[in-house]
């Protein structure tokens, strides 16, 4: 019998939730948080904390970065020294401090797109140029390594999302070798955005770029943190990961004069919860969210062919070509919510290549997954007779 249940609703318009903030009877499968209940030993944890009813100043504790160092190591056969951390409020404010203290107005950003649309704020707010290396967007989703190479010369950080967001696709370690190599050769920062590392719905197992050559180039940031897979976004706590000294006494340096290197009073103890009793969870998590995606798979195969799904098994959140259908990804996106209340993202927010694509998030119960199938079926079939 499952430990963890996942098909339990609660009413998430109560705790002000930026997804839930929406207009009696819509369905937001929009923002990627997940609907489930948090795991009951982390719920313990927070109580546990705020029973001492003094909540003043924290520091963080070596049993935090222990926690993390175990949860690696057993589960991503990653190896970590507690010396490579650097504690932050969250994995997009130490890409925007990274930016900020690493480059210089002007400077060249390389990313693999479409891909999460807040990567493109950091390099808008930071007054840096973006590069697109766009995938092949084909059965494999291929790397235009001609493309990555041409633009990695002059550029000054290549910015990852590994496991990658909307498309669910891990890197072999045969890639990240190759970029490591090929950022090494430019003098380019490499900053990794692994928060989803854990999502793998098919058990595959992502790679870390830790596992790479990194220790032959000592310009690569890891970025983690548990906010995905055990939905603690608003506790804000993450790390930056740096095995060089140096660089890692600069990063720290900037989290410090941003005011993002220092936690609050519930960011500590429940992610020490989550990583030291968090794998039985996972696993079932893991599972659930297969089985969602199996079932809306076969929902599309049955009852809407023409849309296809050619994101990986990675993340909780899928990739569907609707350019069948329309090549207008926002006019989609806002017909569908007038028409039927769903609420899903338009791809051309991660970037000009995801034009003609939704991104939609499964962490939800069955129920509701049922329901937005439903509504997005119904809206289908009006289109089809306009």
């Amino acid at each position: 019998m499952s430990k963890y249940s996942f098909d339990v609703s609660f009413n998430r318009k109560q705790s002000c939730s930026i997804r839930w903030n929406v207009n009696e009877g819509e369905l937001p499968l929009d923002i990627a948080d997940m609907d489930f209940m948090v795991m009951p030993e982390i719920e313990k944890a927070v109580k546990a904390r705020a029973e001492q009813a003094c909540y003043g100043y924290t520091f963080v504790p070596d049993s935090y970065y222990q926690a993390y160092i175990r949860w690696w190591r057993d589960r991503h056969n990653t190896k970590l020294e507690k010396d490579w951390f650097i504690f932050s409020k969250s994995v997009v404010a130490s890409i925007d401090s990274i930016f900020k203290h690493l480059g210089k107005p002007k400077d060249e950003v390389v990313m693999f797109t479409p891909v999460y649309n807040v990567f493109f704020n950091c390099v808008k707010n930071n007054n840096l140029v973006l590069k697109e290396c766009e995938f092949i967007l084909n059965k494999e989703l291929n790397i235009d390594w001609k493309k990555l190479e041409t633009q990695l010369h002059g550029a000054s950080f290549f910015l990852l999302c590994n496991p990658h967001n909307p498309l669910g696709r891990k890197f072999t370690i045969e890639e990240l070798n190759k970029i490591i190599n090929l950022c090494k050769q430019n003098n380019v920062y490499v900053i990794s955005d692994e928060i989803h590392g854990d999502i793998d719905l098919n058990k595959g197992r992502y790679i870390s770029i830790l596992n790479s050559e990194v220790t032959r180039y000592d310009k690569v940031i890891t970025l983690l943190s548990p906010s995905k897979v055990f939905n603690v976004a608003g506790l804000h706590s993450s790390v930056a990961v740096i095995s060089n000294n140096e660089l890692k006494e600069m990063v720290q340096n900037g989290f410090w004069q941003d005011d993002i290197g220092e936690p609050n009073y519930f960011a500590v103890d429940p992610v020490i919860t989550a990583f030291t009793y968090g794998d039985e969870y996972v696993n079932q998590l893991n599972s659930y969210l297969n089985e969602n995606r199996t079932f809306l798979i076969e929902f599309l195969l049955k009852n809407l062919p023409n849309l296809k799904i050619v994101s990986g098994t990675y993340t909780y959140l899928v990739w569907i070509d609707i350019s069948c259908y329309s090549k207008d990804s926002r006019l989609f996106v806002k017909r569908l919510k007038e028409s039927t209340g769903l609420i899903v993202a338009p791809g051309i927010n991660y970037g000009k290549f995801g034009e003609g694509y939704i991104r939609l998030n499964i962490a939800t119960p069955r129920k509701n997954l049922i329901d937005a199938c439903n509504r997005l079926m119904n809206y289908i079939s009006e289109k089809v007779e306009e």
